[in-house]
């Protein structure tokens, strides 16, 4: 697998260009293991290629590289699982040239070939200094006064959580339909001498249960974030930055993320399906085959560019590439 030099691949150390990445660094394969790199060559690709998928993300490589692609004979067979059973044929690779070669599309202007995401990340464990819940809840739900705010119908649920995790809680007054209200310790005091204007590092590259947590209380700070009738999460910022933060944060779990920005009012909206039970009140059907599948609309070819060749010791070969975590070999 090659890329481009200055394509980011996420490490365990965060991200690094494709450049940097050293012998020895430990990348992500398609299961979400870290895997050891064994051999890093850097060289000028004469033969490069633009992949464009169905949500507007791209990954450029080298005509030998490899993606582990559903076929529609593939994705029937998952289909007729239906989740009774596990489907354990494994994918098989096909090169980028042998996909550009071949139609990528069915009937009805249906795409042929598919992408799956990848399964959630597997971080070490953290120690933070605030429990990641609690984190989220605050970095969303804090007021311009550093107390919090409650939706008044979720304030059992969300006063449940705060004292499991070590909290006393006290209501200060109510403010329409919400509620005011504190904490001791104060959380701003724990995560004191930086208390953080972004996400922290730390928690983004915590393990699977500790992110999870964190989604939740991101959530759970503005329920109106999830839409019942369509079964879709939206998350909502001005901020280029933090949404990019968020939809980094929920592909570590598996999740494909949608990213539409308002030109008019100048915001970011990511949008997500999940399985899994992130809010109480959340009706999503169970998990069938795997989470979802992002489709391969387009191949071009561009300019000849300096490439990054990348092996590693992993089962399948795999490693994933850029902020959409594009499993490839």
């Amino acid at each position: 697998m090659s890329v481009p030099s200055n394509e980011k691949i996420l490490t365990l150390d965060y991200w690094k260009p494709a450049n940097e990445i050293a012998v020895g660094d430990y990348v992500f394969d398609q299961k979400g293991n870290p895997v050891r790199v064994n051999l890093v060559q850097e060289y000028l690709a004469e033969s490069c290629y633009r992949v464009w998928l169905n949500d507007l993300m791209t990954i450029k490589c080298d005509s030998n590289t490899e993606f582990l692609v559903e076929t529609p004979k593939y994705r029937k067979r998952t289909h007729e699982y239906r989740g009774v059973n596990e489907f354990r044929r494994p994918l098989k690779p096909v090169r980028v040239t042998e996909l550009a070669n071949h139609s990528l599309k069915m009937s009805r202007n249906r795409s042929a070939f598919s992408i799956p995401t990848c399964k959630p990340l597997k971080f070490p464990t953290q120690d933070l200094p605030v429990p990641p819940f609690v984190f989220g809840y605050w970095f969303i739900g804090r007021t311009k006064l550093q107390n919090l705010s409650v939706q008044e119908k979720f304030w059992d649920e969300i006063a449940e959580k705060f004292i499991s995790c070590g909290y006393q809680i006290k209501k200060i007054r109510r403010d329409r339909q919400f509620l005011i209200f504190t904490t001791t310790p104060k959380i701003e005091h724990q995560l004191i001498p930086f208390v953080p204007t972004e996400i922290p590092t730390n928690y983004l590259l915590s393990n699977e249960e500790q992110r999870t947590e964190l989604l939740k209380g991101i959530l759970m700070a503005r329920p109106r974030q999830y839409n019942t009738k369509k079964d879709v999460f939206s998350l909502n910022s001005g901020s280029w930055n933090q949404i990019r933060t968020f939809q980094s944060l929920v592909e570590s779990l598996g999740f494909k993320t949608t990213l539409k920005k308002n030109e008019y009012f100048n915001w970011y909206r990511l949008d997500f399906k999940c399985r899994r039970q992130l809010v109480s009140f959340q009706n999503s059907p169970p998990i069938k085959v795997h989470e979802s599948r992002r489709f391969i609309k387009e191949i071009e070819q561009i300019p000849s560019q300096m490439c990054v060749h990348i092996k590693t010791n992993g089962e399948d070969g795999t490693f994933l590439v850029g902020e959409g975590f594009i499993a490839c070999r």
